[in-house]
């Protein structure tokens, strides 16, 4: 049987990923995020309704707490994947403090979008030719179509789900750029058929979760009517009240107890709701860090590494020299527009041919006096 060296085995091994509900540190830690998004969330309105400014700062602090909640779940279940656990409070502070990486690679997916994206149009701009462009869009047509496909599914099968696997590993933004490009053009095929087998899992794992909770749900709902609780009545008559009041109609609606158990309905509902996405949630972030160490088994990224650090270091450099061009040549143009300013201050004696100052009203070789 074949295995990598974090004991994950190839397809089936996937099956893996619903241990992650077993994990009582990564539940913790999804609990403890989803308090924390929480209360980002309703901070975020405190300060939008203070101002505008404020609040999208707000909207920014919430995404930065989403990322680093989500990456301390993902970090837990890593170590896990690798047999290597760590506490929760180091996986929060190693999430913390890998939050850019992962900014960092989006920005690269985003350039990556773009060249492809400024390729394409050139070529297309090349296709309107006189004469030869019918013939050059007929060629250039199906190649842009694999390009683009083969850069949408790189996106969406290998750079968007394996990303933060890599970063949770341990690497940097240029390390996992080289990882997601060498997965991308040697294991693309076995990483989708991967992650099919994932959400496959995810669908059923969600379907069975959806039953239990659902049939929980009518049955405990139909039983609370019966012993007198009518929660959802009470749901009714809280929107009634609300509609009214938002009307004009004055005297206000008062559904006494009722209203009581509409607030621990809403609240439960909640609570549920939330309950049954963390297993789903879990099984897909488990699922993501094996497909990754699976792929990752036996590829070299060393030489990968190496080229995009060239590139960057080129790219520096070009960048460095474009800018002392500009520099030099705004210093010329100050110079040239500041020297006709001094030769026109420059006077000579008519008479002894000696240089002047603007203001001297006597040669100072000759003596001779000038108006």
């Amino acid at each position: 049987m074949n295995t990598n060296s974090y004991g994950v085995t190839p397809s089936y091994g996937l099956l893996r990923a619903a241990e992650a509900v077993t994990n009582w540190r990564a539940l913790a830690a999804t609990g403890l995020a989803g308090m924390a998004i929480l209360l980002s969330v309703f901070l975020t309105g405190a300060l939008a309704k203070a101002s505008m400014i404020l609040g999208a700062l707000g909207v920014l602090f919430t995404f930065v707490v989403v990322l680093t909640g989500y990456s301390a779940v993902g970090i837990l279940l890593m170590r896990q994947a690798q047999q290597q656990p760590i506490g929760i409070p180091d996986a929060f502070i190693q999430a913390i403090f890998t939050v850019h990486r992962l900014l960092g690679v989006a920005a690269m997916m985003f350039l990556c979008v773009l060249g492809v994206s400024l390729f394409a149009v050139l070529i297309l701009l090349c296709c309107k030719l006189p004469g030869v462009g019918s013939l050059l869009y007929a060629v250039a047509s199906p190649v842009l179509t694999v390009l683009i496909g083969a850069t949408i599914a790189g996106l969406l099968y290998v750079a968007l789900p394996l990303a933060a696997p890599a970063v949770w590993e341990g690497n940097t933004v240029w390390q996992t750029t080289a990882r997601l490009l060498v997965i991308v053009r040697q294991r693309l095929v076995s990483v989708i058929i991967n992650l099919v087998i994932l959400s496959l899992l995810v669908l059923v794992l969600a379907g069975v979760v959806y039953v239990v909770l659902s049939s929980g749900y009518l049955t405990t709902a139909g039983l609370s009517s019966a012993v007198g609780i009518d929660s959802i009545g009470g749901l009714s008559q809280s929107l009634t009240g609300m509609m009214m009041s938002g009307l004009g109609s004055g005297g206000g609606f008062h559904g006494g107890e009722s209203q009581s158990y509409a607030g621990a309905f809403i609240f439960s509902t909640g609570v549920l709701v939330m309950i049954g996405a963390i297993i789903p949630a879990l099984t897909y972030i488990n699922g993501t860090c094996l497909v990754y160490l699976q792929t990752v088994e036996g590829l070299n990224f060393g030489e990968a590494e190496e080229q995009i650090q060239t590139r960057m270091e080129e790219a520096r450099r070009v960048a460095r020299e474009a800018k002392e061009r500009a520099n030099a040549q705004m210093q010329q143009a100050k110079a040239a527009a500041q020297r006709p300013e001094a030769a026109a201050e420059q006077r000579s004696c008519t008479v002894c041919k000696a240089p002047m100052a603007a203001d001297d009203v006597f040669c100072g070789e000759c003596g001779a006096k000038h108006a």
